[in-house]
């Protein structure tokens, strides 16, 4: 009787579990609207929001189509390998740009500054090229899960017809996966129209973007009615994307056998462009730098930031997994899922300044931890947390139908399965987290994080000292990674 009644009050509470979850996803929309006073705004010109709305959209779309371009290119690049080895290698190679912060990125395009006679072009287009380094191995990849797991049968079909490739491409593929391909460059358009740490660094006084504008409104004006105005009008759009996105597009596979002919050829190494663009500067500043950078360290800045980067990072990691199991615990859940699978993330800006909105003082670093948990965990949801979920499903309905409750569910099907994706996730957050600056230059005034201190050298020209940063930082994002990826083997055993 205790185990029924237990159960029949785990049911109770579930659904409220999950309205939890809902409002602490969209919490920084509800303290802009509880804490900001109204009556304290000045007349507000809507024509000032046009331009900044007018320029996000320009430098999304732009990104997402040259961004959809190259990774078709790296896609069509990746089916030409022939060796199974090098496949591994590969993917790794294309997904590198997304699980390393956008500073990492915009220094590793900044080293190429003498290729463009001494001073780096910044400006949109810039902010374009760095989005498309970032994100066009994610599109070739996610691409060739969702022909693989859509489109197979209907691709060995068309080569034993012997289809013309243009024809098959228009007649066949093109019905078949133009709702996955729309779902997966609202994504990634919502990605970039919502970019705010590569255009805070890149884009100069060029282009102002509605995620600049609201900080520079904020910071710099004073102006929280103008803010707030840009907020609403970005948070409107970011809805509507949410609404039209109709499915996710990173599907869960297993092994299946590379595609041998789409009738395109390239040559197969491009996979490994992007990732050679990037670790090219890398290697080429690091170099430049350890030679001359060292006078310009601070080693108590260096320690502190240090310190306080693990911190940070720590915490943000072992919030999103806390999240996860949260999640974990109260699915399957089909009204949770749509609304994480509709649900994208505010903005960095948004959610930064909505920190700084909370009453509570001498809490900056945890504020930091969640503004920066709230950001990823819907796209580290979608990407990797849903798909393992899903494929349980099936388990938790036996294991209900055999009278298990909830939490035994949770702890002995769903954990030992889902927790390797889990802490992989939650330490890809980790990582994310200890190279962010955007946020960390809203939510901290005090405290210093080895991103900070890259930024500040960079605004002071101490470019070599900037550079040679990224070895400590370096060491901490991959040492919070692997401290996640290492918990594995005491959960599986």
């Amino acid at each position: 009787m205790t185990g029924i009644e237990s159960s029949d009050r785990e049911s109770r509470i579930r659904p409220w579990l999950s309205v939890g979850i809902a409002l602490f996803l969209i919490s920084p929309f509800l303290v802009w609207l509880t804490a900001i006073d109204v009556s304290e705004w000045t007349r507000m010109d809507f024509l000032s929001a046009v331009s900044p709305l007018g320029n996000s959209f320009v430098q999304a779309s732009l990104s997402t189509i040259l961004t959809m371009a190259v990774g078709f290119a790296l896609f069509i690049a990746f089916q030409s390998l022939k060796s199974e080895r090098m496949k591994p290698w590969a993917e790794s190679v294309l997904l590198m740009p997304n699980v390393i912060p956008p500073l990492f990125i915009a220094l590793g395009l900044l080293t190429w500054t003498p290729l463009f006679g001494g001073a780096f072009p910044f400006g949109m287009g810039a902010v374009v090229m760095a989005h498309v380094l970032l994100n066009s191995g994610l599109v070739a990849l996610s691409l060739d899960r969702m022909i693989k797991g859509r489109a197979m049968g209907v691709i060995e079909a068309g080569r034993v017809m012997g289809v013309p490739p243009v024809m098959f491409w228009r007649a066949v593929l093109w019905p078949l996966l133009r709702g996955d391909l729309m779902s997966l460059a609202l994504f990634i358009f919502s990605l970039h129209f919502t970019s705010f740490s590569l255009p805070l660094l890149l884009s100069g006084e060029r282009a102002l973007t509605l995620e600049i504008a609201i900080f520079d409104a904020i910071r710099i004006q004073g102006r929280w009615d103008l803010a707030v105005l840009l907020a609403l009008i970005q948070s409107a759009f970011i809805f509507a994307l949410a609404w039209v996105l109709p499915r996710p597009f990173w599907p869960e596979m297993g092994h299946r056998p590379g595609i041998a002919d789409l009738g395109f050829r390239l040559p197969p190494y491009l996979v490994f462009l992007p990732g050679l663009v990037l670790v090219m500067g890398w290697l080429h500043g690091l170099l430049v730098s350890v030679v001359t950078g060292w006078g310009q360290l601070v080693v108590p800045e260096l320690i502190e930031s240090t310190v306080t980067t693990i911190a940070i990072g720590l915490g943000v990691g072992i919030i999103h997994l806390l999240i996860f199991l949260w999640i974990a615990y109260v699915s399957p859940n089909f009204r949770l899922e749509k609304f994480l699978h509709g649900y994208l993330a505010p903005s960095a800006a948004i959610t930064g300044f909505a920190m700084i909105l909370i009453p509570v003082d001498d809490w900056e670093i945890l504020k930091l931890v969640f503004a920066l948990t709230l950001i990823s965990v819907p796209l580290l949801y979608r990407w990797m947390v849903h798909s393992v979920l899903v494929s349980l499903e099936q388990q938790v309905a036996l294991a209900r139908t055999l009278g298990a409750g909830w939490m035994m569910i949770l702890l002995d099907v769903v954990w030992p399965q889902a927790a390797p994706t889990l802490l992989r996730a939650s330490g890809l957050a980790a990582l994310w987290a200890s190279g962010d600056f955007a946020l960390s230059g809203i939510v901290l005034n005090d405290e210093i994080t080895l991103p900070l201190l890259i930024e500040d050298y960079l605004n002071n020209y101490h470019f070599e000292a900037a550079q040679l940063l990224l070895i400590p930082l370096v060491a901490v994002g991959v040492g919070l990674y692997g401290f996640f990826r290492g918990a594995i083997r005491f959960v599986t055993g």
